[in-house]
């Protein structure tokens, strides 16, 4: 994605980079804004105002009214763009997790822990108290 909404007169540009917005000379990574918002000034005005919302602060970001048209389309492909990485965020953090166990069958897992008290590998204590885990006692 990359969106430019010239400046005009003192105003100065906004740019929607890769990875961040641009304005004022502030760089704006996309993960820290919370919100964007086109705010109109006076009606007659020659400028309307972007609301960036960032670490819990606003931030008015003057731009050509002109450019009106230019600026919501850079905003709708930053929705866009939000909204599937909010969902590619979302199946990683679900194919993250472990996996469920399957419920194991109580008594399968005491003949395991009867093989390894055999082999040695655990002690007559840790299997009892295992044991007694496994059966709820």
């Amino acid at each position: 994605m990359y969106h430019e909404i010239e400046g005009q007169l003192s105003i100065e540009p906004i740019i929607f980079d890769e990875a961040e917005l641009i304005a004022l000379g502030h760089h704006y990574p996309y993960e820290e804004i919370e919100s964007l918002d086109i705010t109109s000034s006076q009606l007659f005005s020659p400028y309307g105002i972007l609301t960036l919302r960032t670490q819990g602060r606003d931030v008015a970001i003057p731009f050509a009214r002109s450019r009106k048209n230019k600026l919501e389309a850079a905003l709708r492909e930053f929705g866009r763009m939000r909204e599937s990485g909010d969902n590619d965020r979302q199946e990683a953090a679900k194919s993250s997790r472990p996996a469920a166990q399957a419920p194991t069958d109580p008594y399968e897992e005491i003949k395991k822990l009867k093989e390894l008290l055999d082999l040695g590998i655990v002690t007559e204590e840790e299997f009892e108290n295992k044991k007694k885990q496994l059966l709820d006692l």
